[in-house]
């Protein structure tokens, strides 16, 4: 077998930023996509070796906005960097999501997974609070920041290191 090498580059480079999907089914079959857009992981390499136990790497993208100006105007300026998609079924057992999908980094599957996948979507909000008020009130709460995240615990990965770490390059074996 051909030997395999990997080293830090030391720097982030646009082909970082990855589409990342998890795409699943509901009990009666029906599908579940959930995509981070242009995502990144910003997780460490931290691999723990155990006698008696297999390597899983828990990996976390998460998705990042394009639009750099904090003040924006329209709409669509808005749009959080994710989105869930799913057929829907037509009665509450119908829509259960199991538990077991596939990770797609760009076009590569991450292959076996231990432990499944985990999506979170945290939102920052702030209250606009007056003399008087006792609690939040309607069109005073504003959503200051939002960040998606999608974390997969691989046991196998058929994609390259470089799919999982930013700021990684092949490295000669020699």
């Amino acid at each position: 077998m051909a030997a395999v090498g990997y080293k830090g580059s030391g720097k982030i480079v646009s082909g970082d930023f990855k589409t990342v999907k998890w795409t699943g089914k509901t009990k009666s079959g029906n599908s579940v996509v959930i995509t981070l857009d242009n995502a990144i992981s910003m997780s460490n390499v931290d691999w723990t070796f155990a006698e008696k136990d297999d390597l899983v790497a828990t990996v976390t993208f998460t998705a990042t906005y394009t639009n750099t100006n904090s003040m924006v105007s329209t709409d669509s300026d808005y749009a959080e960097p994710w989105k869930v998609v799913y057929t829907a079924g037509t009665g509450a057992a119908d829509d259960i999501v199991l538990g077991a999908g596939v990770v797609t980094i760009g076009s590569s599957d991450v292959a076996l997974t231990r432990g499944g996948s985990h999506f979170t979507v945290e939102r920052e909000y702030r209250e606009i609070s007056a003399d008087g008020d006792r609690g939040p009130v309607k069109d005073r709460v504003v959503m200051e920041g939002s960040r998606a995240t999608l974390e997969l615990n691989a046991l196998q990965v058929i994609t390259k290191l470089t799919d999982l770490y930013p700021a990684m390059t092949a490295a000669s074996t020699s």
